[in-house]
């Protein structure tokens, strides 16, 4: 049973360089889409772990939250991530369950 799969292994491979050897441009084609393809799925991969894990470095990162404002207009709602540097004093001041801020 194992020389049957590794002959059979041997001709796959074998028929596969044939076929790469004998169409070189549709080869390169395919192998160059296969490698963007690979290359595109591991960027995003990246870039959506950086998100998910930005403050995870700290020992009670499930106690962290950031404020964001929110604009209002008629067309559309945009959304802010950074906010007035008094929001911190007033947020410890006006809510207890606020330990500390940054800001």
């Amino acid at each position: 049973m194992i020389f049957k799969v590794s002959s059979m292994l041997k001709n796959y491979i074998r028929i596969a360089c044939r076929n790469l050897w004998r169409k070189k441009t549709i080869s390169f084609i395919n192998v160059t889409g296969l490698a963007v393809g690979m290359a595109s799925c591991f960027l995003i991969f990246l870039y959506v772990h950086f998100e998910c894990s930005y403050d995870g470095f700290h020992s009670k990162a499930d106690r962290i939250y950031r404020v964001v404002g929110d604009v209002k207009s008629t067309a559309e709602t945009l959304h802010w991530y950074s906010t007035p540097g008094p929001l911190a004093k007033a947020l410890k001041a006006e809510c207890p369950e606020v330990l500390a801020t940054a800001g």
